[in-house]
């Protein structure tokens, strides 16, 4: 990695996990590869951070960050806080020996030794991890313990080829925090903040579809609005026709009340002559049946 980030501390079932990172590659000084140790007899195990603490304090093989990792056990019987690795970059003398991705966010890594074939994933402090093989007839210097808990170093061979375990450096790396937020027509709200991984294997958050933008109404506010509208024009209508008939009606009544002022040269007043509907809707005049009167005939 370019630049040395932190995750902060975070709480999982009661556990406080804090985070060391492994920012860049680390340079490890020439022979420790052959650096091998037997703390479980009849075990070589190399690459061990355990070797600089208790054998040979100017070794150096990993990174700090590292031997805090692997023998956290060494700060005591504190099951209620946890060291991790991550962001986790692997040593120079190390290559990626699997990842995993934990979910969309968290990837796990686990580094092996050069030349060292990755078998499973174990707990820190636990060989088995990472295994090669010491060729049968090869001599090889190891540190041992004696009676006296006192470390030496001592060289053997072996007849039959011989399983070697070495050390792995595994850690996790987590995106970077990514914060959503979406709005509506009445308030704004912010989705809740995610941790997204930055590793080697980019993990990509799954595809969203992007929201459409909204009116703002409900499918069942339309529909009232419709509503509403077709009754305010029901409404409209019968108020016109109303005025209508009310307007009609004064226009006779101001008639007969002009009718009733006028009168004829002998001083009578007018008669005025309505029409009268039949049920069958036929006109009828107010004489009924009588035609207009003939002329007489001009030969008389």
């Amino acid at each position: 990695m370019s630049s040395l980030s932190f995750y902060p501390p975070e709480t999982n079932g009661g556990t406080l996990t804090s985070w060391i990172p492994v920012g860049t590659t680390f340079p490890s000084p020439s022979g420790c590869e052959s650096l091998y140790w037997s703390v479980v007899v009849g075990t070589l195990a190399v690459w061990d951070p355990g070797y600089g603490i208790v054998v040979d304090s100017n070794v150096k093989c990993l990174p700090p960050a590292v031997t805090t990792w692997w023998d956290q056990g060494r700060l005591g019987v504190d099951t209620l806080t946890r060291v991790s690795l991550g962001p986790i970059t692997c040593p120079s003398d190390y290559t990626t020996g699997t990842t995993m991705i934990q979910n969309q966010f968290s990837t796990f890594v686990a580094c092996c030794p050069t030349n060292y074939t990755f078998i499973q994933i174990e707990d820190q402090g636990t060989t088995g991890e990472c295994s090669s093989e010491v060729p049968a007839g090869m001599v090889i210097t190891y540190a041992i313990r004696n009676l006296a808990e006192s470390w030496y170093i001592t060289s053997t061979s072996y007849t039959t080829a011989t399983q070697a375990w070495g050390i792995p450096v595994n850690g996790y790396n987590i995106a970077p925090q990514t914060t959503f937020s979406s709005t509506t027509s009445t308030s704004a709200t912010s989705s809740t903040t995610s941790t997204l991984a930055t590793s080697s294997t980019v993990v990509i958050p799954p595809a969203t579809n992007t929201p459409q933008p909204s009116s703002g109404l409900s499918t069942g506010a339309k529909v009232g609005i419709g509503v509403g509208v077709a009754f305010l024009a029901l409404a409209l209508g019968a108020l016109i026709v109303f005025l209508f008939v009310q307007r009609k009606r004064k226009s006779v009544t101001n008639g007969r009340e002009l009718a009733s002022n006028l009168k004829s040269e002998n001083n009578r007043p007018f008669l005025i002559q309505e029409r009268i509907n039949e049920l069958e809707g036929r006109e009828m005049d107010e004489l009924e049946g009588r035609g207009l009167p003939a002329e007489i005939d001009s030969t008389h």
